[in-house]
Parts: structure tokens; sequence; C-alpha cells
């Protein structure tokens, strides 16, 4: 299921990225700045050996990554705010693994004291820690079997708080970092495709270029 969904949320980002190019570019004006970089560089490989000449050619190279960075800049913009958005919770996804059984974690509740509550297959070790310095009471847990299950924290007010919690095999991504209240202390994970284990966000650049440049070609 994760690389399945890694995989189309990749390819549909690489066709957005392409649509938004096209519509927000000047091609004719990319294409020619692109052009005179490469002619720049000819240029001061040409003359080397003049020295006023290749000091003249890397000024106007400048210039021209510029002029090229400008036009392709409300595109990269548009691209990049939601990016933004999203990163946070695609890296929740499939950035992190659900506890390794026989392994242990911790449990971070930002707030001054409460008393936590977990699943069976997950064993509280330690009484709640509080660090006075940065309003955190932390305990330190261990997953003894797979589960997907919630925490509960109740707090001093008796009001509750619950949280999501995974153990086992990676199914479903634990997803921690979507309530900031509570932080489970996941491991990070690589995604496997093709018995290539790499960080997810490799994967998604190369498969959105891929997909981009593949939609490109076939439009």
């Amino acid at each position: 299921m994760i690389p399945a969904s890694l995989v189309a949320l990749s390819a549909i980002w690489g066709v957005l990225a392409v649509l938004v190019f096209r519509h927000f570019t000047n091609r004719n004006a990319v294409r020619a700045a692109i052009n005179r970089i490469y002619a720049r560089l000819l240029e001061i490989r040409l003359y080397s050996e003049e020295l006023s000449l290749v000091w003249q050619a890397q000024k106007a190279l400048a210039i021209d990554n510029l002029k090229f960075l400008s036009r392709i800049a409300p595109p990269v913009l548009i691209m990049a705010i939601p990016f933004a958005l999203l990163y946070p919770q695609l890296d929740a996804i499939y950035g992190t693994a659900p506890l390794e059984v026989g392994h242990t974690a911790t449990v971070t509740l930002s707030g001054d004291s409460g008393k936590l509550e977990a699943p069976q297959e997950i064993a509280i070790e330690t009484l709640p820690v509080k660090d006075e310095a940065d309003h955190q009471v932390i305990w330190r847990i261990r997953a003894l079997s797979p589960t997907r299950g919630i925490l509960t924290i109740t707090l001093t007010n008796g009001a509750t708080i619950t949280r999501t919690i995974a153990s086992g095999k990676r199914t479903l991504a634990p997803n921690h970092r979507s309530e900031s209240s509570i932080v489970i202390d996941y491991p990070e994970a690589d995604v496997t495709m093709a018995g290539l284990s790499l960080p997810w966000l490799i994967w998604f650049l190369l498969i959105s270029a891929l997909g981009g440049t593949g939609f490109s070609l076939c439009t």
C-alpha cells in the first residue's frame, strides 16, 4: 500500500508540475535563456587563456542565470507553497514506521502532567518523567506484539487526549505528526520498491520527474 500510494501521488505531482510550468512560463523565453547560458559556458571554455574575455563571460553568465531563475520563479513558487504544506503530512506517512516489536520508544506530552493508558500490546515501562524546562511529560513504552490501537492521556482537569499507536508490520503508516500535543518516538523508515530501499523524498522526486517527463513527451 505504501509504495503504490507514493507512486501514484508522485506521478500526479509530476503531471501537475508540468501543467503549472506550461501555464506560468514563456517556454520560448526559457529556452532562449538556457541557450544563452550554454553559449556563455562555451565562451569561457574557448577563451580560457584570455582572462579579460573570461571575466566578461562570467559576468554575463551570472546575469543570464538570474534572468533564467526569474522566468521560472512563478511556477516554482506556486508548486513550493502546497508542497511546504503537504510535506509534514507526507513525511509522517512515508518517513516513519510503526514501533518495532520488542523495542522501546518514548511518548511525550506537551503539558504539565497526565495519566497514560495504552493497549495491552503496548507496555508502559516507566512512571511519567516531567521535563520542567520544556513543560513536557515523558513515558517509556515497549511494543509487545503487533497492534494498531489508541493511546489515551487523561489530563489533571479530567480532559482526555487520544492518539493512534501502531506496532509491527508497516501496513499502515503511523502518521504521528498530525497531532502536536502527543509525540510518539517512531523509528524512521525507508520505502522499498523493486528491492531498493530509499527515503520517500528520493522516490518522490524520481517518480515525479519521470511522470512529468512522460506526460510532457506524450502531450
